[in-house]
């Protein structure tokens, strides 16, 4: 009894809300168009063609115009301001340090000797590789790299999975200098 209710209850707000989503049609008479003639409102404006003096010249004489005006005195105050915000972008563009880059993650454990020989086993293989290891109580994690594109890690990634087969790649901040002088093209020892 009490499912044939809910069913009921259910179906009745299908039929509802099916109801609602249904396309609505106006009517409108074609008979009832609005027409007014707004022509009488409408301003008039009356052309009036300029007037042109046209002088009489020699018709021997050829047409001289004078030549443009250039002040070599004056300074170029745009290209002075031009410099200074370039030199001001430039020593903005010379202070940052960090980017979103990429990292592989290596090793993840609670055995300080697992990570420190997954750091040397980088320093040996991989010496152009940054190891990077942090600690937060009690796991370790030994992440490598500073890679600007994927494609770099990915590169690394199959190299690093022979010896370590858990490893995977993350997103995380990463060195502009360092990531510059990594060679994806690198191969292991």
């Amino acid at each position: 009894m009490m499912l044939k209710k809910n069913f009921l209850w259910a179906l009745h707000l299908f039929i509802i809300i099916l109801a609602g989503c249904s396309k609505k049609s106006v009517v409108s008479s074609s008979s009832a168009e609005y027409k007014e003639d707004l022509s009488l409102v409408r301003p008039r404006f009356e052309y009036v063609e300029p007037a042109t003096e046209k002088r009489a010249e020699p018709i021997g004489t050829p047409k001289t115009t004078p030549a443009p005006r250039t002040n070599v005195d004056k300074p170029l105050y745009v290209n002075k301001r031009l410099e200074t915000v370039l030199d001001t972008l430039a020593k903005h563009n010379k202070s940052i340090r960090y980017i979103n880059g990429f990292r592989i993650q290596m090793y993840v454990g609670n055995v300080r000797q697992e990570a420190d020989a997954a750091k040397s086993y980088i320093y040996q293989s991989f010496p152009d590789l940054n190891p990077y290891v942090s600690y937060t109580q009690p796991t370790y994690r030994v992440k490598v790299g500073d890679f600007m594109y994927r494609s770099d890690a990915e590169q690394y990634l199959e190299l690093i999975r022979e010896q370590y087969s858990s490893a995977v790649i993350l997103a995380d901040r990463v060195d502009i200098k360092r990531s510059l002088m990594v060679n994806p093209t690198a191969e292991s020892n």
